[in-house]
């Protein structure tokens, strides 16, 4: 049994489509088009390459990573077999290849669905940390309505400036500019300022897919100033209302990155419904085992 680095496009791909995800991380990553899971790995085979598991000639397991920052990786596997029997010290064996191969100051995330994968054992063998987590959360209907709704307005230009650098304070990778948010503002993409005593304590963004009946949240966030002081429920609530009052939806969902369980579960105190959890652990090249 060996760990070879592979480069077979059409082989890596052929084998992700027929193997178990059970062990793997980042499974979302390519859950998508061909078109588009042929373009990810071929970045990934450039940036970190694509380590596999080899026995009698036969792919038995694979890994890579996707780079999104100098020296930070996504891990995404390990695919399996689903007639090999994976233990503990086979994923050791390939994260080990694939993180050699790249600068020793290397960081490497991984994400699990904690609905339907046990990402413990492998994580607790490798020494990676909990990191946070990402919860889905869905509504079906409208909430009980916000005490503050009159602080609630649709965007002015007047608030560009203070709803940029707000934007911008909060989230830092792979989102749209404020510039790209205000852009597309129509019927269907809206956004919502918190205003009280002349000032933007806070904003949401909502995102309507009439095709597919569903509204996202796509941003929301209230100023550090003014945390803990039910902002961003007042907006949550106010939006799902507006959202299933004047379109014909089947849910709303969103996001939130959270290491606290109290603050999701006031989420389900509301009304809303984890529909997934992902588990986000962390790993530095620089703390492994020799």
């Amino acid at each position: 049994m060996n760990i070879v680095k592979v480069s077979d496009l059409n082989q890596i791909v052929s084998f992700i489509q027929t193997s178990s995800n059970e062990f793997a991380s980042y499974i979302y990553k390519l859950s998508i088009s061909r078109e588009d899971v042929e373009r990810l790995l071929t970045s990934a085979l450039k940036s970190s390459g694509v380590f596999c598991l080899i026995e009698d000639d036969e792919i038995k397991s694979l890994l890579t990573a996707i780079k999104y920052e100098d020296n930070k990786f996504k891990v995404v596997g390990p695919y399996v077999s689903k007639d090999f029997n994976f233990t503990v010290d086979h994923f050791d064996e390939l994260f080990t290849a694939l993180r050699k191969s790249l600068p020793n100051e290397s960081i490497f995330n991984f994400s699990y669905n904690e609905c339907t994968q046990d990402s413990k054992t492998l994580m607790k063998h490798l020494g990676a940390n909990y990191n946070f987590t990402d919860y889905y959360l869905n509504a079906y209907s409208t909430l009980n309505k916000s005490g503050l709704a009159q602080n609630i307005i649709e965007y002015q230009p007047g608030f560009q400036r203070a709803f940029s650098k707000l934007h911008e304070q909060t989230f830092k990778h792979n989102v749209l500019t404020p510039r790209e948010i205000v852009e597309s503002l129509d019927h269907n993409n809206r956004l919502f300022l918190f205003v009280s005593e002349g000032l933007l304590k806070g904003y949401l963004y909502l995102q309507i897919n009439p095709t597919e009946s569903i509204g996202e949240i796509r941003y929301f966030s209230s100023h550090s100033d003014y945390r803990l002081k039910g902002i961003a429920f007042d907006l949550l609530s106010y939006a799902i209302n507006f959202a299933f009052n004047h379109y014909q939806l089947d849910k709303v969902y969103f996001k939130i990155r959270s290491k606290n369980s109290a603050l999701v579960e006031r989420f389900n105190e509301l009304g809303f419904e984890i529909e997934t959890e992902y588990k986000k652990y962390k790993f530095e090249a620089t703390h492994a085992r020799l």
